[in-house]
């Protein structure tokens, strides 16, 4: 029978820090004494202690959801029956929100049959077997719910004066920085005010926006990511200059001197993705900072912008943007024909660039990539029968045996011990002797719980890997599967496959596949 660990989880979000003082609004939520509290309450429970334990943190993620890495990491060994007690610092921990929490605690806890403890709410879900503990636990957690919608609303609030008044709240737009020793308000920067300008009298001369793009890409002007510094570390392609770029400082409202906010907001309390605004709904104050071009200038820039047809948006996901320039790393872009060609943007806006030899038909590429697609599945399956079909040997079983065999010999240990005492009890063992042979059953002792520890950390480390070992079978056995496909099939999924193919020029590609493992090769040459 698979022994079942205990579970502890601990939890610390932004909500729980003063940002002004950057510290612990209530010291008790801070994760290392989270863990001090839990332990000693473990200590203190004879059925909790001889437990073996996971420990799960998630620093630094908020309450309000349950999208959290080590959260779902331990609900999964949960689902896999391996954890059969979880314990908290108390219900916020676990999650503030009311109706998510609650439908865990009432409904799919007790039907897997765990035990959920949160000390400081005084909770024991072990209290309520063939009951329900529903109206003060929904109570509760309806309270941490309002405090996390209360503290939003708050801040939204405050945000919402400072907008009023005519300061910056989110970021400095290219052009402007912040005033030395002065929030929420900024002054032209030095350096790239006159960039600014520049292409607003370049747009109001005549000049396209991707002519302007050139031209400061031919100066080595930075841009505004390189300017900020703020150019991601996993960002695949160099920064540069292009129309996008231009047209967004064409259309800034803020370079007239006139602050514009609230253009957009969150739908939910720490919602992913921003909603955007209608303009009558934006916060506009004129005069709010020293302006870079007059109103005049900005109307006429923007006069020379193409107006495009304003038709309703219809989002498709797309499962076809895998496709990469393989010298400077941009997406290609596709432009429209006879056929659908692929190209590199960056021709538009730098020189003699060998991103210019890339244009693909779209059609002749997809057949490269789903020949190179069907030897890809050849492989798969070929790797699928070989190492998965035939029976081995389980690693995990063999350390849960192990570990039975060395708690009995710890048990064993403890009989021994019991009858030395009784026979130097009875005087068959003089003092010396007994000393000994205790001191050697001490060691041993020692020495077997140090084993049972490492057999304990195998096993976690063995879960993990028999997690992914899974994900990677069934893998292999739908891409073996997948042989038995027609062409169009295989075209519309091989997408799904593929991480991205990234093309040199029309003769010479790369796909690099998303399965990896060490059994196959994670790049194709062509």
């Amino acid at each position: 029978m698979m022994e079942k660990h205990l579970a502890i989880y601990l939890r610390l979000s932004r909500e729980d820090v003063d940002v002004k003082s950057n510290s612990l609004k209530d010291e008790s939520n801070g994760i290392h004494s989270q863990r001090l509290i839990i332990r000693k309450y473990v200590e203190e429970s004879p059925e909790l202690n001889n437990m073996p334990s996971w420990e799960f943190c998630d620093d630094g993620y908020t309450g309000t959801n349950f999208d959290r890495p080590e959260l779902q990491r331990m609900l999964a060994l949960v689902r896999s029956g391996e954890i059969g007690c979880i314990i908290v610092k108390d219900l916020s921990r676990f999650g503030r929100n009311y109706l998510e929490a609650g439908d865990y605690l009432e409904h799919i806890f007790p039907f897997l049959q765990v035990r959920f403890i949160a000390i400081n709410d005084h909770y024991d879900s072990s209290r309520y077997i063939g009951t329900t503990g529903g109206i003060e636990v929904a109570f509760r957690n309806l309270i941490y719910q309002r405090y996390s919608q209360d503290l939003s609303d708050k801040v939204k609030s405050a945000m919402h004066m400072k907008m009023a008044k005519g300061k910056y709240v989110t970021h400095c737009p290219y052009g402007y920085m912040k005033k030395p020793g002065v929030k929420h308000e900024m002054i032209p920067d030095p350096v790239a005010a006159p960039i600014v300008q520049q292409i607003f009298h370049w747009t109001i001369g005549g000049a396209k926006s991707t002519e302007i793009a050139a031209r400061l890409n031919d100066c080595g002007v930075p841009t505004p990511q390189q300017h900020k510094g703020t150019v991601r570390s996993d960002q695949h392609s160099a920064p540069m200059w292009s129309h996008q770029a231009v047209i967004r400082i064409i259309q800034d409202y803020k370079y007239t001197g006139a602050m514009v906010n609230f253009k957009c907001e969150n739908a939910t309390i720490r919602a992913k993705v921003q909603r955007k605004l209608d303009k009558s709904q934006w916060t506009v104050v004129e005069n709010s900072h020293e302006p870079l071009v007059t109103h005049e200038e900005y109307e006429k820039a923007n006069a020379t912008l193409r107006k495009p047809k304003h038709t309703k948006a219809t989002r498709k996901e797309r499962v076809d943007l895998v496709y990469y320039c393989g010298h400077c790393g941009r997406r290609l872009r596709r432009t429209f024909g006879l056929d659908e060609y692929l190209s590199c943007a960056t021709r538009m806006y730098q020189k003699d660039t060998p991103c210019a030899r890339i244009h693909w038909s779209r059609t002749d590429m997809e057949k490269v990539v789903l020949e190179a697609y069907k030897a890809h599945l050849a492989v798969l399956g070929e790797q699928y029968k070989q190492n998965w079909e035939a029976p081995e040997k389980d690693p995990l079983k063999e350390c849960r045996v192990q570990q039975k065999a060395i708690s009995a010999k710890l048990e064993g240990l403890d009989s021994k011990n019991l009858s030395l005492y009784e026979q130097y009890r009875a005087g068959d063992l003089a003092k010396e002797e007994f000393i000994q042979k205790k001191s050697a059953l001490l060691q041993e002792k020692e020495n077997l719980r140090q084993e049972l520890e490492e057999q304990r950390q195998d096993e976690e480390r063995l879960v993990q890997e028999a997690a992914t070992e899974d994900s990677g079978r069934q893998a292999l056995k739908e891409a073996a599967d997948s042989l038995a496909y027609s062409d169009e099939q295989l075209r519309q999924q091989m997408y799904g496959a593929i991480d991205r193919v990234v093309v040199f020029d029309n003769d010479e590609l790369e796909i690099e596949w998303k399965y990896s493992g060490g059994c196959f090769d994670e790049k194709t040459e062509i």
